[in-house]
């Protein structure tokens, strides 16, 4: 039963957006599977329990998220350093412009997308895990489709093309280059900041100008630091370093036709300590 642990985390992460919770419902998830007899689906019985977990998370989650410092931002699920299920098939699911989207979702809307859109579950299997009806189920997949419809990013370039744009990105900030990095943006792209009180903006900030001299002043303040190209969810992104490996930022980019559309940035320390060198490490 421990083979079905992946996919649990891969469900609850997506959920709820961060790691420490989503290890807490599947290791709930799992005693209760343990406290049970006669369960003849595990399988079944462990998604159930965590999607139901999840979703009371969720609930909880949001209150405590109207009162959180600035912008809120999932943790990033680096690609490079993270591992979940079924990440070459639905990397996009763990992007952190796609789970920003998904956060306009209820959870009941956000459950019944992920498990059905992003991991095939049928209408049938939806109405057991939720405790539904089939027809309830396809009303909130229709209603989860519609208003994530004009929201959900967009994949134009091919990854190299992305990774490419990412790399002369990098070099203007760098250079400090205004011209060529405004150029690399979209007139409305946005910065988001998730500091968390520990750091970043308490407001995103909107504007190609506004948006490269914010950049090339961090990237000043940088100058003792290391950047390293990364991915979250398949999309490029930055993981900004110590010269000994630990990790200070992680920028997520959204790239549409060959300009950067939108940056996530997430500087709080308490959303990177999965992406930290372990103690006695050394580079």
């Amino acid at each position: 039963m421990e083979e079905l642990r992946p996919l649990l985390l891969s469900i609850a992460y997506r959920m709820l957006g961060t790691f420490g919770d989503a290890e807490d419902v599947v290791q709930e998830a799992y005693l209760r599977l343990h406290r049970e007899r006669d369960v003849t689906s595990p399988k079944a019985f462990l998604t159930t329990v965590t999607t139901r977990l999840a979703i009371d998370q969720l609930r909880s989650a949001r209150r405590q998220r109207e009162q959180y410092f600035g912008p809120w931002l999932p943790e990033p699920a680096v690609d490079e350093y993270v591992d979940l299920a079924d990440r070459a098939a639905l990397s996009d699911s763990l992007s952190t412009a796609f789970l920003v989207v998904l956060e306009r979702l209820t959870p009941d809307q956000r459950a019944v997308f992920l498990l059905g859109d992003v991991f095939g579950y049928s209408y049938d299997e939806l109405a057991g895990f939720l405790g539904k009806s089939p027809a309830n189920c396809r009303q909130l997949a229709v209603r989860a489709r519609r208003r994530i419809a004009d929201n959900r990013p967009r994949y134009d370039p091919s990854p190299q093309e992305r990774d490419e744009l990412v790399r002369r990105f990098v070099a203007a900030a760098q250079n400090g280059e205004l011209a060529g990095l405004v150029a690399l943006l979209t007139p409305d792209v946005t910065f988001t900041g998730d500091g968390g009180g520990k750091g970043g903006f308490p407001r995103p900030v909107h504007g190609a100008d506004n948006v490269a001299r914010l950049i090339i002043g961090a990237f000043a303040k940088f100058q003792h630091l290391a950047t390293e190209p990364v991915h979250v969810g398949g999309q490029p992104a930055l993981r900004v370093h110590t010269p000994t490996g630990h990790t200070v930022a992680i920028w997520s980019f959204t790239i549409a036709e060959a300009q950067v559309t939108a940056i996530h940035g997430v500087v709080n320390p308490d959303k990177l300590t999965h992406l930290q060198p372990p103690p006695n490490h050394r580079p």
